[in-house]
Order: structure tokens, then sequence, then C-alpha cells
């Protein structure tokens, strides 16, 4: 035994380790894949190490809350550790403090499991080797990003199955990589820290949602050596999706294989570009058609549609021009259409005021007795107040003369018109304001001529009427503006407060706002 300089139990269902004895030549011992919940002393009661010479050290764990030095003592000679394990619930920041000459370190777990660390525990600048695999990584009192932030030497990094970390943010303190691997990750673009790595040789992303990396002026695209993008998912390839500092590489060497290509137009391009270029591709032969499915997964380079099918294909022909035109009209229309439809009142009023504005002077040089006292504008739903309340008490106990739509607009002519009419012809407008009123698009378009009309005319003829509460999400901007600004009368509840509605509304009536000289 004293000779053994290698011992590999890997894998082995170990569970627990009783002391070897004294073993001066070992330097490698693995232990990996294994659930050991009990390791022996690695040096004796005065300091004596057991494995003097040890150099790279495989543990596989189980049982463990926590990692800190005292786990390690023994192991000053160490230049590579890899600690596999079941569950762990903490590695702490002093753990690796002990071993100066470590060189290499890789973290596994069995089944993705979270990895809490304490902060600091990757500080040791000397570091040229970090594998993390299927790990959550959790930090105290940082970000999971700022794992490696210390670690400005690395040069091979491999992350696989990583979560909780923005990869982008991870790498970038890491410009002396020369080889990064990434697999497995929940990623879909190539993070852009990559392109500050002027010495990075060898790049592996692979099993992501990766579909393109045409990073402009990306330094590290003209160092690279090997680039592996396999098991991804890229369905084209070209100048546009990467960038020309990957093809113009002759030094490169690229692995594309196990991507789900599409074969149509936009493949011809680097079908062509591998068959020339078949000697830097690895694994050339797995480079197949997964789409269209009428092709059966044929080979890449076997793809042949030809250039000039596709140049003719992507011609306008004359019917496909006329369809779009077709089309585009089609739209236009529905859109045309529903906007008249949902803007029909705003459409109509901006025509009434024109209309207006062309007959101002013509209805003032007519301005000869009205033929009615009031305009009375109101929803078909409130008929009843109208005809059992306002027609009774205003026109047969005190002789006003009222407009109703339903009674006196002339039969056959365009509602707008009967309606600009009859209010020309009114001293007054009555608005009965009710929540139907509100709702009302015909009523609200009736108030809108009626505010209209003062604005033309620069007197007020607008006597509201609220019969009951309007919530403030039921009120139209111009009713809203309406019920802060003008005096309104309110409806009572109660029947004894009836007759200081009406006197105050017959008050309402009576005023004389007209000045006859606005207009020379």
């Amino acid at each position: 035994m004293d000779q053994l300089d290698q011992l590999v139990l890997q894998g082995d269902g170990i569970t627990r380790v009783t002391d070897w004895g004294y073993l001066p030549n070992l330097t490698y011992l693995d232990l990996y894949h294994n659930e050991i919940s009990t390791l022996p002393k690695f040096r004796n009661e005065i300091g004596i190490k057991f494995y003097p010479k040890l150099e790279k050290l495989f543990l596989g764990l189980s049982g463990f809350n926590y990692l800190n030095s005292n786990f390690f003592k023994g192991f000053d000679g160490l230049t590579k550790l890899g600690i596999f394990v079941g569950y762990i619930s903490l590695i702490k920041s002093d753990v690796f403090q002990n071993l100066k000459s470590l060189r290499t370190v890789s973290l596994e777990s069995l089944k993705h499991h979270v990895f809490r660390f304490e902060r600091n525990v990757f500080k040791n600048k000397s570091w040229v080797s970090v594998e993390l695999i299927n790990i959550h990584v959790v930090v105290n009192e940082g970000k999971p990003s700022s794992l490696l932030k210390s670690c400005t030497q690395l040069q091979h990094l491999i992350l696989r199955n990583v979560s909780n970390i923005n990869a982008n943010d991870l790498l970038k303190p890491l410009t002396k990589l020369e080889s990064l691997k990434i697999t497995d990750e929940h990623i879909s673009k190539v993070p852009d820290a990559i392109c500050n790595m002027n010495k990075l040789r060898e790049l592996t992303i692979s099993n992501t949602d990766v579909s393109k990396w045409n990073k402009a002026n990306c330094s590290a695209m003209r160092v690279l050596r090997t680039l592996e993008l396999k098991d991804n998912k890229i369905i084209y390839v070209n100048p546009k999706l990467f960038s020309h500092l990957l093809f113009s590489n002759e030094k490169l060497n690229i692995d594309l294989s196990n991507n789900p290509f599409v074969c149509d137009c936009k493949t011809l391009w680097f079908r062509d570009w591998s068959k020339r270029n078949a000697g830097r591709l690895k694994k050339y032969k797995d480079y197949r058609c997964f789409s269209p499915n009428s092709l059966g997964h044929i080979h890449l380079r076997n793809f042949s549609l030809s250039w000039d099918y596709c140049e003719d294909i992507s011609k306008p022909s004359s019917i496909a021009v006329a369809g779009v035109i077709v089309a585009v009209l089609a739209v236009m229309f529905v859109f045309t259409a529903i906007l008249s439809y949902t803007k029909r009142w705003s459409i109509r009023l901006c025509i009434y005021q024109s209309l207006v504005r062309k007959r101002k002077y013509k209805v003032l040089v007519n301005n000869g007795p009205y033929k009615y006292d009031a305009f009375i504008c109101y929803c078909s739903t409130d008929v009843n107040w109208v005809l059992n309340k306002l027609l009774p008490m205003i026109e047969e106990e005190n002789h006003f003369n009222l407009c109703l739509h339903d009674r006196d607009f002339l039969v056959g002519n365009d509602i707008v018109d009967n309606i600009v009419d009859s209010m020309q012809q009114s001293r007054k407008v009555v608005l009965v304001l009710s929540n139907d009123f509100a709702q009302s698009s015909w009523c609200q378009f009736e108030a809108s001529i009626a505010q209209q009309k003062i604005l033309e005319e620069h007197y007020d003829i607008i006597i509201p009427v609220l019969l009951n509460e309007i919530p403030s999400n039921l009120q139209t901007n111009r009713l809203g503006i309406l019920l802060k600004q003008k005096t309104y009368l309110e409806w009572p509840n109660d029947e004894q407060y009836e007759g200081m509605f009406w006197e105050r509304f017959i008050g309402r009536l009576n005023a004389n706002d007209i000045d006859n000289e606005i207009y020379s």
C-alpha cells in the first residue's frame, strides 16, 4: 500500500470511509458518485498528514449540512477538488481558504439542488478552472451572478444546468477565459460578455434556446478555434443571423450538429458554404433537414433547391401584386367602416359645425320670433317624466310651447336636420339628464349641438335638469364639464319640493339671455 499512488472507488455506493492508514505516495483519490456521510481523519493528533502527496480529490457526499474550512484540513497540497453531493444547505465562505495550491474546483449535485453560498466563497484569484453542474445558485446577501466576480484569472469554466443566474453578468469579470462550456441552460442568446474574451479558444453552447450569434465587432470570434453550437434551436445559418467574422475565421472549426434546420430558399447560402468548408464542420454528416417533412430528413448537402427557382418565386407576380392591393384596400375599407361607426356622432357633429359656419349669417338675418320656448332633449326611457310631469306643468298650466322630437319633428326629414332646425327655432334647450341619457349616443349628439350653438352664438341657452345622479364613469368629457360648470336643476325625490323645482325651472325658461348685437 505504501506505493499506491491512485485509488478510484467511484460510484461504488460507499457511505462510510474508515481510516486507511498512512499512504505516503497517494496523489489521486476518487470517491465520486458515492453517498459518504462519514469521513476519516486525514492527519493524526500531532498534525502528520496521512496522504501528504495527495493532489487530486473527488468526493461523493451525503448527509452534510454545510462545508467549511475544517472539512479539508490536511489537504494543503490539493490542486484539484471535486465535490458531488446529494444535498447540502450551506457552503461557508472559508471553505477553501486553507487550500493554497488549489487550481481547479468542481461542484455538482445529484438532482439540481439549491446550493446556498456565503459571500466570497470563490475568492481565490489563482484558480484556473471551475465546474458548476446541476446547481440552483443562491448567494447570501448577494446576487447569484456575482458568484465568480473574484476569479479574474480563470481560464476554464463549465456551466451545466446552472439556474438562478444571469449568464452575461456572471461572465463579465472573466475576460481571460480560454475555454467556456455552457450546456443545458435556459438562454436564448449568446451572452455578449463572451465578446470581451480575447483569449477564448474553445466555446461550447449546447442544448439551449440559442438560434443565432450576429454580434457585431465581437473580438472573440477572431481568436476562436473551436465553436460548438450543437443541440440548439438553430434553423437557419446565414450572414444575417451569424456574424461574418465566424465564416471568415479559417482556423475555426464549427459543430452545428443536431439543430432543426429548415431547408428552403433561406438555406441555400449555408448549403453551398458548408459544401465548400466541410472540413471545418464537425459531424457534418449529421446536418439534416428537419423541415419541411416532405424532405424526409435528407442530408443538408443533398438539398437540391436551385437559386434560379428561389429568385423566380421571390419576384412579385402581377397576380400577387393585385392580391396585395385588394387586401390592403379591403383592410382600409373595413377600418374606415369600423371607424365611421364608432365615431359616427363625432363625424356628424363635425359636419354640422361645418354647415353652421356656412349658414351663420343667414340664420341670424331671419332672427324673428322663436317657434318654441324650449327644445326638450331627453332619452326615450325618460318619456314618462316628460309626458306626465313636464308637459302638464309647462305647456298646459303655464302655456309655454315645447318641442319634442317624438311629436314635433317633420316626418321624412333627415334626423340631423330636424335636430338642428328645431334647436334654431327654440329659445332654450332643456337637457333631461339621467343614466340612460349619459349612455345614449343620440342624446350626447343633441347635447353636443346645443353646446356648439352656445359657442357659435355667444349666449347661454341650456337648462340642465338632473333626474338622477349619474356616476362619473358614465359621464363623457362634455357631460362632465357641463355638470361642473353649469348650475343644474335637480328633480326632487320628495313631492313637497316639486313646487320649488317648477318655480326655478319657469324662472330659467323666462330668462332672456340673448344678445342680438353679436354679429354685424
